[in-house]
């Protein structure tokens, strides 16, 4: 005795079948891996900046030489400036668009909470929305930053600003 056959009809109906899951759990794992892409740019761009906020507020802190302390007030501010710009070269070479001084702010400024001191403010920015790292899947848009900021303050004695002697 030989077992039955299956309907010829059955067999057409489930052509494709395969195609069409795969194109599904294709699209979600595309998805799922250019998410992560993109949120690895993001974490390691918002990384940079505040590590080039750091750093310039630590370049503040360093000793310039200069006569007088709106000088060397200046000169802290000037030195700042230029290493949270040198820091955050990769970006600038990622996006040609981006120019980090056009997004940097360093100041000098009595501290609000003792106005004794001096405060040194440094606060670089990326705008992502203009400017995405990784071109944007749809959807993924409405859940990326439109701005990165990376921040650091710094304070000094207005006696350390002059070596004294």
């Amino acid at each position: 005795m030989t077992a039955a056959r299956a309907p010829a009809h059955d067999q057409p109906a489930e052509r494709g079948q395969a195609a069409i899951e795969f194109a599904i759990v294709f699209l979600l794992f595309f998805a799922m891996l250019w998410g992560i892409l993109t949120f690895g740019f993001i974490f390691a761009a918002q990384n940079t900046l505040t590590l080039a906020a750091e750093s310039g507020a630590r370049a503040a802190l360093r000793y310039q030489p200069a006569t007088t302390a709106a000088g060397a007030t200046a000169a802290r501010v000037a030195a700042a400036t230029t290493v949270a710009t040198n820091t955050v070269q990769w970006l600038q070479a990622f996006t040609p668009a981006y120019d980090p001084a056009a997004y940097l702010t360093a100041t000098s400024a009595p501290c609000t909470y003792n106005a004794n001191l001096i405060c040194f403010h440094v606060q670089i920015s990326y705008p992502y929305a203009q400017h995405p790292l990784i071109p944007p899947f749809p959807l993924f848009g409405l859940l990326a930053p439109t701005q990165l900021v990376g921040k650091a303050t710094m304070q000094v004695q207005p006696g350390n600003l002059l070596p004294s002697g």
